[in-house]
């Protein structure tokens, strides 16, 4: 049987998903998991994967182990879904100054918010870049997505500001 992950899954806890977060962290989770280490799921058994916003809390190195750690986990032709802060599209609608309704500035995209401990972006993420990861680690078929698609397909995401960015990809 398959298992569909919600990676760091934070606040937005997705009923059923395998909802996945760090050991530390104080949201509800079904399962704790270091996602720079091994992981738990064998070979073949992973459906489907949505990580919103999760690759730039991580180092870019550590976010291409993690995704191809998680192709070998996948069923053939499983889907993962990338969600996360677009630095350069935020430096067009935000300006270098501005703030939107969300209270996303510039530097929160760029560094992370500092809601809590560990909530900090180790790299600028940009939709080229995550399509650039993706490729590195051998996923097939990758291409943007727009938001709008993301909130009917995935159940776990919503809404989101339009400085976010969302790369689709498939398991060979």
């Amino acid at each position: 049987m398959s298992v569909q992950l919600n990676l760091g899954c934070g606040d937005r806890y997705a009923n059923g998903w395998l909802n996945v977060d760090l050991p530390e962290m104080p949201h509800r989770a079904d399962q704790r998991v270091d996602l720079t280490g091994e992981l738990p799921w064998p070979t073949g058994s992973v459906e489907c994967v949505y990580a919103g916003h999760v690759l730039e809390h991580l180092t870019r190195a550590d976010a291409w182990t993690l995704l191809s750690r998680l192709r070998d986990c996948m069923v053939i032709n499983g889907a993962i879904m990338i969600v996360g802060p677009d630095v350069d599209r935020g430096r067009e609608l935000l300006g270098e100054t501005g703030s939107d309704e969300y209270g996303a500035t510039l530097d929160s995209l760029r560094f992370g918010a500092g809601r809590w401990a560990g909530d900090v972006h180790l790299w600028e993420c940009t939709e080229t870049r995550l399509v650039e990861l993706l490729e590195d680690a051998g996923w097939s078929s990758v291409v943007p997505m727009n938001m709008d698609e993301v909130k009917l397909l995935w159940p776990v995401a919503d809404a989101r500001p339009k400085w976010q960015c969302a790369v689709g990809a498939l398991a060979k």
